[in-house]
């Protein structure tokens, strides 16, 4: 598709810099590098005018401001030459949209993925007066108002909350509540749009998107790194937590006039989710509001990103004695913050895994082809951390002799250490206790492992979103039987008249009688170090659904 190429601006115009770009040292030049990956090396003397251009200052009052901050001598129509170049290579934005419309698919590292869909401006331009008195200082104090007292009534209702998050609900109440969050995500990503609009920026567009194999929303607000004020663009990036804070602090308050039982439990279920997202979405260290906002506060752009490169400096030169120079000099304190930006993706990542894979494992053969694929690309992503590091030391032939003997030594370190570390191997599994009895539930098709009579299993009330501890039986009989069993001794969801056809372990009657009808079974089946723990959970599936195609194949005439 061909593109326009924008007017360079006039000697009066007044351009701005594009707000994903980025101008840093290089050596004893300078870099342009924008939010696509490319970068141009420049001149001292062409960064420092880069770094000028605000759209504030007129050419002649720019002349005057390098002069004075270089000692450099600039004349308005050189700097009116450099803003036409800058305007050619799209580096400019004077009031339109210099990178033609944004990519509607983009990666994100280390495991995002971002799907556009549709630009909110126009909808938000044409209710800016509205936009203007939602801002209002009275209505952020009734914000913030709605959020503390919701808050109080959660703590308030404790054991109702407890009993909510860990005991099976209706299906219905389940399907209201996924539907809420969809739509209050929605709203939170339309906040940081509508706060925006009404400081006179404006939002590039909305989408979809698999954060950390989680999905949700997000909304371009890039724009709002112009905004003359870092206190707009701090209020800006927390717009969303406020909109979702008040949206479950609503619900709340709600469930202390709820009808039934059941949308009593719904909103608070609701509400302490919307309340967990908002306190997730304030952790700076990956890029959420909370590091929007703090970057704001600090004006510094790409302040992660800096940091990062920082951070991986600092570790390089405790490794491997030489790194290039830091990125924020006076900013030591970054580089901790770099380091914990390299820690909390990783627990992000872990806790995805442990979250979807077990999910994603049941669907089969290709579910376990897609789990070892995963967790392939995970450990992907932690060898490309370590060549990254690498990457900022490898310039002196003494260094690489030393990377070299250290990635050496730890790769034989981690070999070593995986056939000594035990991993404990468990087997969770739905739990029933009805007329015939206790016992461990299986789906039909689900790998039913060998238990010994008298075995400990553990037994957890199971909801959407925890379970609780309940008490522990042992294995009456190690022979499985089938029976019908209601549909929440599999999952924490309760349909009337629902039942399943499943594998039942017996376990002994005694103190059942104290437990639920349905729960979760968990068995611990002692130890494997990490090849073997690994080879059981994510190589044997594979092998064993290759098997069954090849079998079924075979059978075919």
């Amino acid at each position: 598709m061909a593109t326009t190429q924008p007017p360079a601006p006039s000697a009066s115009q007044v351009p701005r810099l594009r707000g994903d770009l980025e101008v840093e040292p290089s050596g004893e030049d300078w870099t342009v590098s924008d939010a696509e990956g490319r970068i141009f090396r420049v001149s001292a003397d062409i960064a420092a005018l880069l770094r000028s251009i605000d759209g504030v200052r007129t050419c002649q009052e720019l002349a005057g401001h390098l002069l004075r901050q270089t000692g450099r001598q600039w004349t308005p129509p050189a700097v009116a030459q450099a803003l036409e170049t800058f305007s050619a290579k799209r580096w400019l934005d004077e009031g339109r949209q210099q990178a033609g419309k944004p990519r509607r698919i983009r990666f994100v590292p280390p495991l995002t993925l971002q799907i556009g869909i549709f630009s909110p401006a126009p909808f938000l331009n044409r209710i800016k007066p509205a936009l203007d008195r939602l801002i209002a200082t009275r209505m952020v104090a009734i914000y913030i108002l709605i959020i503390c007292a919701g808050g109080v009534v959660l703590a308030a209702s404790s054991r109702d909350v407890w009993h909510a998050l860990t005991a099976p609900l209706p299906l219905s109440t389940y399907l209201a509540v996924v539907v809420a969050m969809m739509l209050s995500t929605m709203l939170h990503e339309m906040g940081h749009g509508a706060t925006l609009t009404a400081f006179g920026g404006k939002p590039r567009q909305i989408g979809f998107m698999l954060f950390y194999l989680t999905p949700a929303f997000f909304c371009d607000v890039s724009d709002g790194w112009r905004l003359d004020s870092k206190w707009k663009r701090v209020s800006v990036a927390l717009a969303g937590i406020v909109t979702q804070g008040v949206l479950a602090g609503t619900s709340s308050l709600l469930s202390l006039a709820a009808g039934t039982p059941d949308i009593k439990s719904g909103l608070l279920v609701y509400a302490v989710l919307g309340y967990t997202s908002g306190i997730i979405n304030l952790i700076p260290f990956v890029k959420l509001d909370g590091y929007l906002a703090l970057m704001s506060y600090v004006n510094i752009s790409h302040l992660r990103d800096k940091s990062l490169r920082d951070a991986r400096r600092m570790i390089s030169r405790g490794m491997f004695g030489h790194a290039t120079p830091f990125e924020l000099p006076p900013l030591r304190r970054f580089k901790v913050f770099g380091v914990l930006c390299m820690l909390f993706p990783a627990y992000l990542i872990i806790t995805a895994l442990s979250l979807w894979l077990d999910v994603i494992a049941k669907f089969g053969g290709w579910g376990a082809v897609i789990a070892l694929l995963v967790v392939t690309l995970v450990l992907g992503r932690v060898v490309a951390g370590y060549l990254n590091i690498v990457k900022e030391g490898w310039d002196r032939r003494r260094s690489k002799l030393r990377i070299l003997a250290v990635t050496a030594l730890l790769t034989a370190a981690t070999a070593v250490s995986a056939a000594y570390v035990q991993i404990p191997a468990t087997v969770e599994a739905g739990f029933v206790n009805d007329s015939t009895g206790p016992g461990i539930v299986f789906e039909q098709g689900d790998t039913v492992p060998a238990l010994r009579v008298g075995q400990a299993v553990e037994i957890y009330g199971s909801g959407l979103i925890g379970i609780r501890p309940l008490g522990t039986l042992r294995v009456e009989s190690g022979q499985a039987d089938t029976r019908w069993v209601p549909l929440d001794a599999i999952a924490p969801v309760t349909i009337d008249g629902a039942r399943l056809n499943a594998v039942v372990i017996p376990l002994e009657r005694q103190d059942a009688s104290l437990l639920p009808s349905s729960g979760t079974a968990r068995v611990h089946l002692g130890h494997k170090n990490a090849y073997q723990w690994f080879h059981d959970k994510y190589i044997q599936p594979v092998i064993a659904a290759a098997g069954v195609l090849e079998g079924a194949t075979a059978d075919q005439p």
